[in-house]
């Protein structure tokens, strides 16, 4: 139901094409960010767009390196949430095929990502609760210092070819502003450096190596890893990071697998005097056309099943897609797409959406409702709100801001503005609402969605009150514009520039 703001998610880089045999020694694997993905893709970044990723390939790729002897596989969490594999319950609980899938395929434990909350605290619950994967977070804590849900583990010890692996599960600590106020109520959370430090004293008597599996983002793995030298290794996730080579932070490891299962990480290692002697770490491309062996049946016939499901009740054509229609690190086609979906549908002045809300890219040619869910995911409402012309200039300067220190600025439509440096701070140039200029005085409706309003802190910086809802997701908005549309294409004009 939130969004995220996320960092480096561009497609990976092609690192390795083909499986390495197994070595005398630990072997680890890992993914990240699977967000229910577990079909292939096409991957237009690599030479003739193969198809790439889903749990076969993952499944496959596991096989061959178990033949070799053990594998302990984690995941760094948020595997909910990016395709209609979340409408579906399985195991009594909405999403809960990932669960299935993970279990298929062997998976060791998975740290709790905070898109595992999108459905609210009682479902994230359930979910724990059904898993029969190892789930864990030792920073989420209830009001008396416990786990915040049963069956949630803080550590957990696996022995794997002899070697005793302690593995500690964190949560990125700004989950209280990717979520909701009602969930984050239920929740403690402490900074990964706490919540650790107790855990890291305990398992050094009951392991011989020391793994964080966080889902914090590459820049918090790096200061966790400064501030927990005794970690060997964080297994890391957030952040969408394809790393490679491995990274080394003091004597501390750190890895993460990119993004929707398109790659495995593969980590071989020699131990000496309790610390990694040696560490040799791939990215393996999960290539359809470059199966080391097949998938097992349980795992194909879970695809085909799911596969089936979703494509009769999102396969409904919606018509085309005219050019690619793209995701940026700034203001993007798809942005002022979106932004133009909810301002037409709540017929509002202008229009707003966070990056963070969309969360696939359209390509050229047929569309589908499922297409549409797959950049729209969450179930936000569109909401309206009434701003004065100078509340509206303090919200376009404050976005001209957060781009400045490397964060998403809003996605617009209906509004066009340029800005300059003023003594090293943004100054409004110009500025026009649906063409005629900004009137300060004026009051002007903004629509966006229930994510951006709840957390308007972060987002806006002008608290949206009243509120008025239209009883509409941003999905449902997205579905009525393509189908009264012959040609889906996005404005093409930039709602802000820079000028000197």
């Amino acid at each position: 139901m939130m969004s995220l703001l996320l960092l480096g998610c561009q497609p990976p880089q092609s690192t390795t094409t083909s499986a390495v045999e197994i070595q005398h020694g630990l072997v680890i694997a890992h993914t990240n960010d699977l967000h229910a993905h577990f079909l292939p893709e096409p991957a237009p970044w690599l030479n003739g767009s193969p198809a790439v990723g889903g749990f076969e390939a993952i499944d496959a790729h596991l096989r061959a390196l178990r033949q070799g002897g053990d594998v302990l596989y984690l995941d760094a969490g948020d595997v909910l949430t990016g395709t209609p594999l979340m409408e579906f319950s399985d195991r009594g609980v909405e999403g809960g095929a990932m669960l299935s899938f993970l279990d298929a395929v062997g998976c060791d434990g998975f740290a709790l990502g905070n898109h595992e909350f999108d459905r609210g605290f009682e479902h994230t619950a359930q979910f724990v609760a059904a898993s029969p994967v190892p789930v864990l977070s030792a920073n989420l804590q209830d009001a008396s210092g416990a786990p915040i849900f049963d069956g949630l583990l803080a550590s957990k010890v696996y022995e794997v070819s002899g070697v005793r692996v302690g593995v500690i599960g964190l949560t990125t600590p700004s989950l209280a502003r990717l979520t909701t106020g009602a969930t984050a109520a239920h929740i403690n959370i402490l900074r990964p450096e706490e919540a650790v430090a107790p855990l890291i004293e305990t398992l050094a008597v009951d392991a011989d190596i020391l793994v964080a599996l966080t889902h914090l983002g590459i820049e918090g793995d790096r200061a966790l890893a400064e501030a927990a030298p005794e970690l060997d290794l964080i297994v890391g996730g957030h952040s969408h990071s394809s790393i490679h080579p491995s990274e080394k932070v003091g004597s501390t490891w750190i890895v993460q697998a990119g993004s929707y299962g398109r790659q495995l990480g593969v980590l071989r290692m020699t131990l000496k005097d309790g610390r990694i002697a040696v560490l040799d770490g791939v990215l393996q491309d999960l290539t359809l056309d470059d199966l080391p062996v097949p998938p097992g049946a349980a795992v194909t016939a879970l695809s085909e099943k799911w596969q089936g499901a979703i494509e009769a009740r999102y396969g409904r054509p919606l018509g085309r897609v005219a050019d690619d229609i793209l995701r940026g690190e700034g203001e993007s086609p798809m942005g002022r797409l979106a932004a133009e979906i909810v301002r037409q549908a709540a017929g509002a002045d202008v229009g707003i959406m966070n990056a963070g809300g969309l969360r696939a890219d359209i390509l050229a040619g047929g569309l589908t409702v499922g297409d549409l869910y797959e950049v729209f995911p969450f179930s936000n409402e569109i909401i309206t709100f009434r701003v004065s012309g100078a509340s509206l200039v303090r919200m376009l300067l404050r976005s001209v801001a957060r781009q400045r220190a490397d964060h998403s600025p809003l996605q617009l439509a209906g509004v066009q503005y340029s800005w300059r440096l003023r003594l090293d701070a943004p100054e409004l140039v110009s500025a026009t609402v649906s063409g005629a200029a900004l009137d300060l005085d004026a009051i002007y409706t903004v629509a966006t969605n229930s994510y951006v309003a709840e957390q308007w802190k972060y987002n806006l910086g002008v608290e949206p009150d009243p509120i008025s809802l239209t009883g509409m997701t941003v999905l449902e908005a997205a579905v009525k514009h393509a189908e009264a549309t012959v040609l889906l294409s996005s404005p093409q004009t930039s709602a802000v520039q820079q000028v000197e």
